[in-house]
């Protein structure tokens, strides 16, 4: 986890991430860990230990850094809620659509969620050891259903992809084809393997 020494500016430190405005024009975050929407607990309500980034928390935060006019994000990120990534990629969206110019620094990997956080930078840079991954949605089912219901399910999972693809599509330029192939195999990239592909 990074932290920064410059002032004035904010300095945000979390378990999981830090953020931190270096001055009043460059911020950075440093995004480690899983994404959910809300604080993970276990039977009993309590907390569990883990790396993890909530949605109102985060985007409580971004507020903060508002004003800069370039943001990097250093990722390390095996994904979550997809829901959630969403919505972080959305507002990231809205903040380059305002003028700020966003970089994505894969430190480790990018996966899944992580991976559409990665993609709403304009700019992402991978290491030759970083991984991202994309994948078609998953959803957990339990209980007894019809095929119907069942349908009803798998509609619900190829809307989902449909948005994700829209992500990738307009990183990377690849047609809505090969990215659902990409998604319905699981593709792992190489920092090498993700430049050559157009997502970083």
């Amino acid at each position: 986890m990074s932290g920064f020494q410059k002032k004035p500016g904010v300095s945000i430190k979390k378990p999981v991430y830090s953020m931190a405005a270096q001055d009043g024009t460059n911020a950075e975050i440093t995004l480690y860990g899983d994404i959910y929407e809300q604080q993970p607990t276990n039977w009993y309500g309590e907390p569990v230990e883990g790396q993890f980034i909530t949605l109102d928390e985060f985007l409580e935060d971004l507020k903060q850094i508002e004003g800069c006019k370039a943001l990097t994000i250093r990722m390390n990120s095996y994904g979550g809620d997809a829901g959630v990534s969403n919505v972080i990629h959305n507002r990231l969206r809205d903040m380059a659509r305002g003028g700020v110019a966003l970089t994505c620094i894969v430190d480790g990997v990018a996966m899944s969620g992580g991976s559409l956080i990665m993609c709403a930078c304009d700019t992402v840079k991978a290491n030759p050891s970083s991984l991202v991954m994309i994948h078609k949605c998953w959803s957990l089912i339990w209980g007894n259903y019809n095929a119907d219901e069942l349908r009803k399910a798998a509609d619900a999972n190829d809307a989902w992809d449909k948005s994700q693809v829209s992500i990738y599509k307009r990183k990377t330029g690849l047609s809505e084809t090969v990215l659902l192939h990409m998604m319905s195999d699981t593709t792992y990239m190489t920092g090498k393997e993700a430049v050559e592909k157009g997502f970083a």
